[in-house]
């Protein structure tokens, strides 16, 4: 049954804010006039109105159920999941030990270019004992 509601009451009826309703009204969506005092009243047919936010609100509490059977059935995915998460894990390793070794080459090498531009010999030969290079 249409009634007319103002922007207030159509909302509410709606489900939705009265900002929407206008939006609805600017769109062409919605029938609605001004009346004497320049107030919108908007054409709303009530009973299918609420037999709409009826069955929003049953899908609401349908997908809030959902996540209970969600959890058992995705058990598998998160088995899948955590696979992944290992391997990506065992791969940052991997690159962790060799930036690890390339650190302690560059060391080295920094060692050794130090040990060349001293100008003592006993230095630069403490400094070829302690890094295994010659004299």
């Amino acid at each position: 049954m249409l009634e007319q509601l103002t922007l207030i009451e159509a909302g509410q009826a709606l489900g939705i804010s009265p900002d929407a309703v206008r939006m609805r009204i600017k769109r062409g969506s919605m029938q609605a006039e001004k009346d004497a005092e320049g107030r919108w009243l908007v054409w709303v047919d009530v009973e299918q109105a609420a037999a709409e936010r009826e069955v929003e609100r049953e899908a609401k509490q349908a997908e809030e159920r959902e996540p209970e059977r969600e959890g058992e059935l995705s058990a598998e995915a998160l088995r899948a999941r955590i696979g992944i998460l290992e391997a990506r894990l065992e791969e940052l390793r991997e690159e962790r030990d060799f930036l690890r070794s390339q650190l302690n080459n560059l060391t080295f090498a920094r060692g050794m270019e130090a040990q060349r531009a001293l100008p003592n010999p006993a230095r630069r030969s403490w400094w070829a004992r302690l890094f295994g290079g010659s004299a």
